[in-house]
């Protein structure tokens, strides 16, 4: 059973697009896994919890070439006297993420479109119980795309330029620290044709 409140509100400027929700979230009998003595991992129906938070968002056109887009979120997800976890935050739910772009379509290229973006994942518990935390990461990204005609686009792009070492996922599992590595920096080009 999921008992839901959203409140949001929306601006839409000459220059500014501006929106924002908050929300509040209850469930019941969440879903959790448990550990027995063997470290075997079981999932049962655990008690209540609790979500909570606001969304923010805002994108800005301030010249012909130059736009920004910039995303905000902050949550908390917590247990209600869990029989377990007792009022503890949930795992691998960052409580701030967030998303910044610079957009530049140069009126002298007819067609293209480059970007710069900024994510930024916070940190987070590992496991429910609280023990260890991701310190979260910051990762880079470039963006290109030109549209050549009504049928041909080639696109461009570099992953993580900074070729920054962070975990795409992590948490605590079997009693171990686990970490699914991001990739590396990547290139990738290519063309889209349509009919």
């Amino acid at each position: 059973i999921t008992d839901t409140v959203e409140v949001g509100y929306k601006y839409n400027g000459e220059i500014h697009d501006f929106t924002t929700a908050l929300y509040a979230l209850v469930i019941d009998d969440t879903i959790v896994d448990r550990e027995n003595a063997a470290r075997e991992e079981f999932y049962v129906n655990g008690g209540k919890t609790y979500h909570r938070g606001i969304e923010l968002s805002l994108a800005s056109q301030w010249t012909d070439e130059w736009a920004t887009k910039v995303a905000y979120s902050h949550s908390k997800h917590e247990f209600d006297d869990d029989e377990v976890f007792g009022d503890n935050d949930q795992q691998e739910a960052p409580e701030n993420t967030a998303n910044v772009r610079l957009i530049y379509t140069p009126t002298a290229v007819q067609g293209l479109t480059t970007l710069i973006e900024w994510e930024h994942v916070g940190s987070y518990w590992l496991d429910d119980a609280n023990t260890a935390r991701y310190a979260g990461h910051d990762v880079a990204n470039v963006k290109m795309r030109y549209e050549l005609n009504n049928h041909i686009n080639v696109f461009a792009r570099v992953n993580n330029i900074t070729d920054r070492l962070y975990a795409e996922s992590a948490s605590i599992s079997f009693g171990s620290e686990r970490y699914t590595p991001a990739a590396p920096r990547q290139a990738f080009i290519g063309f889209e044709y349509k009919l």
